[in-house]
């Protein structure tokens, strides 16, 4: 949030400035639509004497309804990822397997994969809809601490698994013992985890366009 916004609104308000005047000015400055009624709604106007209101701060049950959200939508996703690495896992194995071995091999050895994809999958999903589409009706969010302290916590750990993945694979390697099969499993993981840092790189991407005042919803 810019300090300097931030100060032009207090200014404007203590010259007795309608919120829809302020609003407007900053509009037409460049600022973008979202960000300015973010900083708007800090403030509930003046008192009697002249001095400006702050507006009431998030409710506590919001707060925590945020916090519910997250969790869950970081859980899924972790859930996600691991039944689509063990499936795919699987998948490696059976392909070079020989063809012995290979006719008696059982899918209920991916059953708990398999299951885990079908029940977090959805849940991941419709959460992640549910999401986007409040952060379009609602883009101050993108501001919120709760969901930056998520996304960032996603960044890390993907980050992590990419660095460890790379590293076991060149390690291998320069021991003469990269096979196909293992690259392939590491391949598979780092495709995953490059997907999910992508995606959530690419939203603190747009948050900053839109706290730069660039991206302008108006």
């Amino acid at each position: 949030m810019s300090k300097e916004l931030k100060k032009y609104v207090e200014f404007a308000l203590l010259k007795d400035e309608s919120k829809e005047q302020i609003k407007e000015n900053l509009i037409n400055a460049g600022w973008a639509k979202s960000l300015v009624n973010k900083i708007l709604t800090d403030y509930a106007g003046l008192d009697s004497a002249g001095v400006i209101i702050p507006a009431p701060k998030q409710q506590f049950n919001q707060i925590i309804k945020d916090i519910f959200v997250y969790l869950v939508v970081f859980i899924t996703l972790t859930m996600t990822s691991f039944a689509i690495g063990a499936i795919l896992f699987k998948f490696t194995d059976f392909m070079f397997r020989n063809s012995l071995t290979r006719a008696s091999y059982s899918y209920i050895d991916i059953s708990w994969a398999i299951s885990q994809l079908i029940v977090a999958f959805p849940i991941f999903a419709s959460l992640s809809w549910f999401v986007s589409n409040d952060l379009i009706n609602h883009p101050e969010k993108r501001e919120s601490l709760i969901r930056k302290m998520m996304i960032y916590l996603i960044l890390l750990i993907t980050s992590i698994t990419g660095i460890v993945d790379l590293t076991s694979v060149l390690t291998t390697f320069f021991k003469g013992e990269l096979t196909l099969h293992s690259f392939l499993n590491a391949a598979v993981v780092f495709a995953i985890v490059s997907l999910i840092f992508s995606y959530y790189f690419n939203e603190i991407k747009q948050d900053e366009l839109l706290i730069k005042g660039k991206k302008n919803n108006g």
